[in-house]
């Protein structure tokens, strides 16, 4: 069955796989309207990411979808169309009907599912999971994290001498993620790494540090994307020096999460453009 039809709390969640054949669609059209009579449902979210193709047809049943919805205040949003579905929605003129989103979250915050900026102790927890993973498997090394708490303005900008950051980009969140060691910590970390003794920082191996960064994120995506954040990786940046200032990408509220090793103590930092200092 190329498709499946799962009512929510709230809203219709419709999965389309495969090709979707045009001998299909009236079928399709019926068993959504009994759903959706029978729920008394508004809304209606198209998971679209493991379609390859979609016929003319198809759409055209879509935008009557569309519009049974739109009869009764409602609205439908599509999540993860590839390229070739785009394609063929863009050249019928009815992209800005079908409108699609990257992740679940920001069509539940397009409905009015979710809030646009909500940023809650689940978004940290895939980020301290994700550095506990990336030390112990990348770094060889046991880290123990503190308690997170919220950066003040009174806070020094990192709390290392090597510092790597990359930015954070989704339909319901936008930050930075940074990660801050010391001189002698990093030393550590790159002989682990490296397989080589490191003596000094230089601009031959400070990228280490934004590759960690990355590494963290790519790690954290995973649960992320279970959380319904789309997230889009991005290129990072390192700095380093004795007392060295940097700024995160964005401005916003910022969470502090320390780690104790036994080589030292290293930070993360997780900026948010939303307000989160009720939910820590």
């Amino acid at each position: 069955m190329p498709y499946e039809i799962l009512p929510q709390h709230g809203y219709i969640l419709v999965k389309l796989t495969g090709e979707l054949l045009e001998e299909n669609f009236k079928e399709f059209s019926t068993k959504f309207e009994v759903e959706r009579k029978k729920m008394d449902g508004k809304l209606a979210v198209f998971q679209v990411a493991d379609l390859s193709m979609i016929s003319e047809k198809w759409i055209r049943e879509l935008v009557q979808v569309y519009k049974t919805l739109k009869a009764v205040n409602g609205a439908l949003r599509l999540v993860g169309t590839n390229d070739k579905v785009k394609a063929v929605i863009e050249r019928m003129g009815l992209d800005r009907l079908l409108v699609s989103k990257i992740s679940l979250r920001g069509a539940m915050i397009d409905l009015g599912l979710a809030k646009a900026k909500e940023f809650d102790v689940n978004f940290i927890n895939p980020f301290l999971n994700a550095t506990l993973k990336t030390f112990k498997v990348q770094c060889f090394m046991e880290a123990k994290p503190g308690k997170p708490s919220l950066k003040k303005a009174s806070d020094p900008l990192l709390m290392g001498d090597v510092s790597g950051i990359i930015s954070i980009t989704s339909e319901s969140f936008v930050g930075t993620l940074a990660i801050s060691l010391s001189e002698a910590m990093f030393k550590v970390i790159s002989g682990k790494m490296l397989g080589e003794t490191c003596e000094a920082v230089t601009e031959d191996n400070v990228d280490l540090v934004g590759e960690l960064a990355n590494i963290i994120l790519g790690q954290a995506t995973i649960d992320l994307q279970k959380l319904g954040y789309g997230i889009q990786m991005a290129l990072p940046s390192c700095v380093w020096g004795k007392d060295h200032k940097i700024k995160h990408f964005r401005s916003g509220i910022c969470i502090v999460i320390p780690f104790e090793t036994e080589f030292g103590t290293f930070h993360t930092e997780v900026m948010s453009n939303s307000n989160i200092a009720n939910h820590i």
